[in-house]
């Protein structure tokens, strides 16, 4: 999930992100959400207290330009614009759909399709969109949990709009395993390796996760979700700078059952990412909560509400998140 610089002016950037969601009315949940509107800069007058008279201020001007010919080694107090203000509103959208075939009670095979509109990291940039689809494996092994598979993705510009004519086929390879500590504690690390084949070769890279997650139940309905440490690495393979990326991630919260079909969870999570390409540098801080209804032991559907702050080279925003996503899958 879910995850926008240029050089047009900050006016029209806001009304081109608008028009963007213009395209999301179709989907019932969105009525309502996009408003979006843009403050206006405000300039700072309380210069204009230093003139007293309109002589003094004529005498004032005239000696500004005199110096702004001079060689620049005088500092001229000059008026600083108070920055813009943006409200910005991100809806992203999720559906999954997949079928499973039980090999036996330690194997089984998935095939899946996957559909998303998203946006980019830039709240000024118009939402992409991407189908997705593959074939995932899993198997039980001695208390491990070893997954493989293969995606591919195709990504369209708006709500489904223009394809960019590039399929990325992604190749992945996992293993995890529950330990339990206590009998309320428990600790579930798991590893997986990813490489991307794109046909625009800039977007090949080989990543590396490891997620180690410890979370303590307090009770049949409630579960502190402890620490969660991230630790990811991805190395563009085919890119003449050799970009490199690491990212660490940290995230806490708490998850309470409701029954046995609903769940609602909220989450506080910090990442950074750091890279040897300056611009590709960023941190996000994120609180995210999520309500979760299961229509069917297989399937279900969910909301997530949060609030996002992010910062990197070029500018810091805050922004709402919204996200619905909607899981169904069939066993055979």
């Amino acid at each position: 999930m879910i995850y926008f610089k240029g050089t047009t002016s900050s006016f029209q950037k806001s009304v081109s992100t608008r028009r963007s969601w213009k395209n999301l009315l179709l989907l019932p949940v969105c009525i309502g959400l996009l408003a979006a509107t843009p403050a206006i800069a405000q300039n700072d007058d309380s210069d204009d207290e230093l003139w007293t008279s309109s002589n003094d201020r004529e005498l004032d001007e005239l000696l500004h330009k005199i110096l702004e010919e001079d060689d620049g080694d005088d500092e001229v107090p000059t008026k600083v614009r108070a920055p813009k203000v943006h409200s910005k509103l991100l809806t992203t959208y999720g559906a999954k759909q997949a079928l499973r075939w039980k090999i036996n009670k330690t194997a089984f095979l998935e095939g899946y399709v996957d559909q998303g509109i998203g946006a980019l990291d830039s709240p000024y940039k118009p939402p992409t969109s991407k189908f997705a689809g593959g074939i995932l494996g899993n198997y039980l092994l001695g208390g491990f949990t070893i997954t493989g598979g293969l995606d591919l993705k195709r990504n369209y510009s708006d709500v489904y709009a223009d394809w960019d004519g590039l399929l990325d086929r992604t190749f992945n390879l996992g293993v995890s395993r529950k330990f339990n500590l206590t009998k309320d504690l428990a600790f579930a690390p798991s590893l997986r390796q990813s490489s991307v084949r794109s046909d625009k070769s800039s977007k090949d890279l080989s990543k590396l996760d490891l997620s180690l997650p410890l979370s303590y139940a307090l009770d049949k309905q409630w579960t502190l979700k402890v620490l969660t440490v991230g630790i990811s690495s991805q190395t563009y393979t085919n890119r003449a700078q050799e970009q490199t990326d690491k990212t660490w991630s940290y995230s806490t919260g708490l998850a309470y059952k409701w029954s046995e079909k609903s769940s609602f969870d909220v989450t506080l999570s910090r990442e950074d990412r750091y890279s040897n390409q300056s611009s590709a540098e960023y941190t996000r801080t994120t609180i995210m909560p999520k309500y979760e209804y299961k229509i069917s032991p297989t399937s279900s559907l969910g909301i997530a509400i949060g609030y996002e702050t992010h910062v990197n080279n070029t500018e810091e925003f805050s922004r709402w998140l919204i996200v619905p996503k909607i899981q169904l899958r069939i066993d055979i």
